[in-house]
């Protein structure tokens, strides 16, 4: 249960970031001639972290709670399993959207929003959640 747990919460917080960038353009677009880094950034780390905070939150339902991140350390693997998760996503996607391979500069790029950013949202479900609950991971 515990490669579980943390393969799907990296895999949602892949999801949450992925989301967010393509969320973040569509402000940028709607907001044109903005620049592009400076409109989709911001927004595109916000609701990555909003995302994830909000996925954590649902899993503390009584059903889904079985779910629920269970140890400090499975917040360690988390992050980095989410690493592995968009170049394992992102390579084919990009493939399949342009008819291309990737470059690496490009998982570089991913991975210089997702160290950061992952950091910032798996600290904030873990603080979220540990207040509302009043409660400590193990």
């Amino acid at each position: 249960m515990k490669l579980f747990r943390i393969s799907l919460h990296s895999f949602i917080l892949v999801i949450a970031n992925f989301g967010a960038i393509y969320f973040g353009f569509i402000v940028y677009y709607l907001l044109k001639p903005a620049n592009q880094m400076a409109v989709q950034l911001p927004v595109a780390i916000i609701v990555s972290i909003a995302g994830f905070v909000f996925w954590n939150l649902l899993l503390q339902i009584h059903p889904l709670k079985r779910f629920a991140i269970k140890e400090k350390r499975e917040l360690i693997y988390i992050y980095f399993a989410a690493l592995i998760w968009a170049t394992v996503i992102f390579v084919p996607l990009h493939y399949v959207t342009q008819g291309y391979l990737t470059s690496f500069r490009n998982i570089i790029a991913i991975w210089m929003f997702q160290l950061p950013v992952n950091l910032i949202s798996i600290v904030a479900a873990y603080l979220i959640v540990n207040v509302r609950n009043n409660e400590k991971y193990t």
